[in-house]
């Protein structure tokens, strides 16, 4: 994403065909039950772990490896989508057609999560069933989404910022709910309601409009993936260095946002330098508003902004880090905050570059690439969860 590649004339001038063309709004409630689930996976792992006989605090044994394994589903099934699933798998479906099928496959995920939630004790091979399903929707939904409103004026605006809000309604606002008393197993009868209404409100709104758009780029399938493939060289230099930061960057939101930071407070939280003790639901609460604050609001500021160099990005990320692993509680919040501005304005200024300067082609593919590669990271990252947790864990205790 270099300044030197894009310039300012072009800038101006798609951002006039953009306030030009129609905004679906109703695509901000479409992408939101989306990320509810994305957020189900990662924010109530820990709760979940139960069902499978996972004693919560207990980490390095086997049960708690292959659990460990069992959630990385969710980013290992979302690489695998990222690119060929999505375009191999569901090669014989539009990109409009593709988003409904990566709706329906979130659908499934959470019905089984609401099975096995409502179990006391489930074999551990059961949890990479779920996890699986909503690997295959992230994977799917945001690059064929992201494809057909394209050329809809604002709409992706809409879409990029229902990201942040989607997984802030678990991890804020059910975090808030489960601090009195709220059953975890309720968010995934909730996402799985608002999941159908999302398919209907796309059939009813976005997708007619997808239809009468007669564009290559929206009848898009693994004949043109091949193409695309064959002509690397013409699209990805013109990405490569925002794809290696954003890979960076979802290394450390599956690393710490929440990843570790689950476990390492993951009973009661004592503000040491405060001098007060509060419940883990609670701190977390704090946490995860830091980190809706940073990513939704810096999706708003860096939307309207210039594009900008990456590596301000990898200086917020590598603040967020030193801040995360200081362990000190009254400040962690704010590594929160830091890893997702990084997070949210990579997301919307990488999203509207490749939307100006692929208008004609390619457009589905470099989107998709760009978010394999960032992918790989949170992959990497999930795994690499259980292995750190005892040497946080040894950390902390030096620590205190």
């Amino acid at each position: 994403m270099s300044t030197s590649q894009t310039d300012s004339d072009m800038l101006m001038t798609s951002s006039d065909d953009v306030a030009r063309k129609k905004t679906f709004k109703s695509s901000f409630f479409i992408t939101l039950p989306v990320f509810m689930g994305y957020a189900c996976c990662f924010a109530l792992q820990q709760k979940l772990s139960v069902n499978f006989g996972l004693t919560l605090g207990a980490s390095g044994d086997k049960l708690s490896n292959t659990y460990g394994v069992a959630t990385s589903f969710v980013y290992f099934f979302n690489l695998i989508f990222r690119v060929l699933g999505h375009n191999i798998v569901f090669g014989c479906l539009s990109p409009k057609w593709r988003v409904t099928t990566s709706l329906i496959s979130m659908i499934i995920g959470m019905c089984f999560f609401i099975f096995v939630s409502n179990r006391k004790s489930n074999p551990v091979g059961l949890a990479f069933i779920p996890f699986a399903f909503c690997g295959v929707c992230e994977g799917s939904y945001g690059p064929n989404m992201l494809n057909v409103v394209n050329n809809m004026g604002n709409t992706r605006l809409y879409v990029v910022l229902a990201m942040p809000v989607g997984v802030s309604l678990i991890t804020i606002l059910g975090f808030f709910l489960m601090g009195f008393g709220v059953p975890y197993t309720v968010f995934y009868i909730v996402t799985a309601v608002c999941l159908l209404i999302a398919i209907i409100l796309y059939h009813l709104t976005v997708f007619p409009e997808a239809y009468r758009n007669s564009s290559g780029q929206h009848n898009f399938n693994l004949k043109d993936f091949g193409n695309d493939i064959c002509n690397i060289g013409d699209w990805f230099p013109k990405i490569w260095f925002c794809s290696l930061v954003f890979l960076l960057n979802m290394v450390c939101l599956a690393l710490f946002n929440p990843g570790c930071t689950l476990y390492t407070y993951q009973s009661r939280v004592t503000y040491r330098l405060l001098g007060f003790t509060i419940d883990n639901n609670f701190f977390m609460l704090a946490y995860n508003t830091c980190s809706f604050l940073g990513d939704f609001f810096s999706r708003k500021v860096m939307d309207k902004k210039r594009i900008i160099n990456p590596v301000f990005y990898f200086i917020l990320l590598c603040f967020g880090f030193a801040i995360n692993i200081s362990q000190i509680p009254e400040i962690v919040p704010f590594a929160a905050f830091c890893f997702s501005w990084a997070n949210g304005g990579l997301y919307v200024q990488c999203t509207k570059l490749i939307g100006m300067l692929f208008k004609e082609k390619y457009h589905l593919t470099a989107t998709s690439t760009w978010l394999f590669i960032g992918d790989s990271g949170s992959t990497s990252g999930a795994n690499i969860v259980q292995f750190l947790r005892p040497v946080i864990a040894s950390i902390k205790q030096r620590m205190y």
